[in-house]
């Protein structure tokens, strides 16, 4: 009788069960990669809204004097962002020491999935 030779190797069935098997693990990922562009996507626009504040805060804390207070301004930039800044003083807030300026900046911003998104800042500066 003769032996019947042994090959080594996979099946077609095999590679096929694994290939089901690999694309299950695969589309259980899908759902955290459209999370993960949503958040890239808010910290995105966060970061913009910070870097508006932070402008609008060093434009204010470097002007010589402020002619009118309380002094509101109110900006859109780029059609997105709308840039708040305040600045008091004792007269109008009674939390704010005598000699010193607060400065209030806040960025409203409506996101991708149309939410409603704001940061707020504050800093003070002396007279």
């Amino acid at each position: 009788m003769k032996k019947l030779r042994v090959e080594n190797g996979f099946t077609l069935i095999e590679v096929m069960v694994s290939i089901v098997i690999l694309a299950i693990g695969l589309l259980g990922l899908a759902p955290m990669m459209a999370i993960s562009i949503t958040g890239n996507a808010f910290a995105n626009e966060a970061t913009e809204a910070t870097v508006l504040a932070q402008d609008k805060i060093e434009e204010l804390k470097n002007m010589a004097s402020f002619a009118s207070i309380p002094q509101s301004d109110s900006v859109d930039v780029d059609g997105k962002y709308s840039v708040v800044s305040r600045v008091d003083d004792t007269g109008s807030d009674g939390t704010v020491p005598v000699g010193v300026y607060k400065i209030f900046v806040r960025v409203h911003w409506v996101d991708q999935a149309d939410v409603g998104r704001r940061l707020e800042f504050f800093t003070y500066r002396t007279k």
